[in-house]
């Protein structure tokens, strides 16, 4: 969700607010875990030097007709609690929570697509790993809708993976499972996006992504699943 709204302010720059509703549906990879369609608001702020796209808040060190680098806190939106697995073992481990992450990001657009690539340290306390982020998109204008391609390659420090999908001693003299310590992993994705504009006040927009996961998350015994899919929809006004 948050990507998308992202994608859609920063392919338009249209300044000013827009705010909506959405719901999002994302699979987790963890062992029998009870995933749910959540309903989320959607808000949108473009200005001179700040903007908020979704759920990451940012300000522009530099914004030209073809570049933007700026400064970012965003939130790394993956969490487990022990109460949402069916899992005998999982239900007696920690649960991990959504981490904040800050750092910088940056946006090339040429008539070839855009280049995005972001940098990113967890600061909430959680073992303060790091994220790198890199993508290219190729937007497709087809009147009033707009497609947006996307692939790309995430990487996730030790440290991060490590609080997500690692396995303590202590937790795995309680659980049964086998003691883990998640190693850096790189994770190929592909995002395809579509946006509407039903009006000049009204836009909707929709996608999935895919995700596969690197080597260091799919040997966790707390993960059955090798990818990762992700679903949204939203409907927006733009004052």
């Amino acid at each position: 969700m948050s990507g998308a709204v992202s994608a859609q302010s920063a392919d338009e720059r249209a300044p000013g607010w827009s705010l909506g509703v959405g719901a999002a549906w994302a699979p987790s990879p963890y062992r029998n875990y009870d995933n749910k369609a959540l309903p989320l608001p959607v808000v949108s702020y473009e200005g001179k030097s700040f903007y908020f796209r979704g759920t990451s808040a940012g300000y522009k060190l530099l914004s030209t007709r073809t570049d933007e680098l700026s400064i970012l806190v965003s939130p790394f939106a993956n969490r487990f609690r022990h109460q949402d697995t069916d899992d005998a073992r999982l239900r007696q481990l920690s649960n991990r929570n959504i981490s904040g992450m800050a750092g910088v990001a940056w946006r090339h657009t040429a008539d070839w697509g855009v280049i995005s690539t972001s940098a990113q340290k967890e600061f909430t306390g959680h073992g303060g790993g790091t994220l790198l982020d890199a993508g290219y998109s190729y937007p497709l204008r087809k009147g009033a809708v707009t497609f947006i391609p996307t692939v790309g390659v995430a990487r996730s420090n030790s440290a991060l993976n490590d609080y997500y999908y690692g396995v303590s001693g202590r937790e795995a003299l309680r659980s049964g499972l086998s003691a883990y310590h998640a190693d850096s992993g790189t994770a190929p994705y592909v995002n395809l996006m579509a946006i509407y504009r039903l009006s000049p006040s009204w836009v909707a927009s929709g996608g999935m992504r895919y995700t596969i996961l690197p080597d260091a998350v799919t040997d966790s015994p707390m993960v059955s699943a090798d990818h990762t899919r992700s679903f949204f929809v939203s409907l927006s006004h733009v004052f």
